[in-house]
């Protein structure tokens, strides 16, 4: 059973677009079509399968009854995703910092967490960053030389707080969403997280079969998110990727 609270299936039900998430859930339970005695060994049952088809089925329904004017994130999600997304690239670029900075030194490296991974929640990609930057801080002569100083340290922090505004400015906007389209939002929430559940479980069971692990995939709702992700990290010579 997911651990995630209700607001939490909102926020990412309403910041991902219902045809890329109906399109996505679909094509995963496609994914699944004569494999399915192999995927209960890992726990997705049929009534997991079946359920994840209900609700997929009951969202695109339920958009539909909504209308078209509920079909994409409102402003507040757009302004989020953005501003998440580029904290997101910068967290990517520190943890490679950190892998050059201490390649033969697992016991520090393994500090920085980079293999972590936050979805799409704010909240757990702000609580990567607020234990990163002070590691980078207190490691700053390691930092420094591969070109994160002082300047893309501060650069964090300041992404740190304009994640916390945008997530700020979110909650509110879902807290006066109507009890339809919150219910739809929660319901698109849960898919999403049921089906990338399955996703993970596919690629576990199938890591030694290439073309078929590929079939269990987030292209869709990774590459599709309805609105500008926002301005990329330049691959620069310090801060390349």
């Amino acid at each position: 059973m997911s651990d995630l609270s209700r607001e939490d299936f909102i926020e990412l039900g309403v910041s991902t677009p219902t045809p890329s998430l109906v399109e996505w859930a679909t094509g995963q339970i496609l994914a699944t079509k004569g494999h399915e005695s192999r995927l209960e060994g890992r726990g997705v049952n049929a009534a997991t399968l079946s359920g994840i088809r209900d609700l997929t089925a009951r969202v695109g329904e339920r958009q539909r009854e909504l209308g078209e004017s509920q079909a994409l994130p409102p402003k507040q999600a757009a302004a989020a995703e953005r501003i998440r997304a580029e904290a997101v690239g910068y967290w990517r670029q520190a943890k490679r910092f950190a892998g050059a900075a201490f390649s033969t030194q697992p016991d520090v490296l393994a500090k920085f967490r980079t293999g972590a991974r936050t979805g799409l929640l704010m909240t757990n990609l702000v609580k990567e960053l607020e234990s990163m930057i002070p590691l980078m801080r207190e490691h700053s002569a390691r930092f420094a030389p591969l070109g994160a100083g002082e300047d893309f340290v501060t650069r964090g922090e300041l992404l740190v707080a304009r994640l916390k505004e945008a997530k700020s400015r979110l909650d509110a906007a879902c807290k006066e969403l109507p009890p339809t389209a919150a219910q739809l939002c929660h319901d698109k929430g849960l898919l999403y997280d049921l089906t990338r559940h399955l996703v993970r479980v596919g690629r576990v069971e199938f890591m030694l079969e290439p073309e078929q692990a590929s079939r269990f995939n987030f292209k869709q709702v990774r590459r599709d998110q309805g609105f500008p992700a926002g301005p990329r990290l330049k691959k620069t010579t310090a801060e390349s990727r």
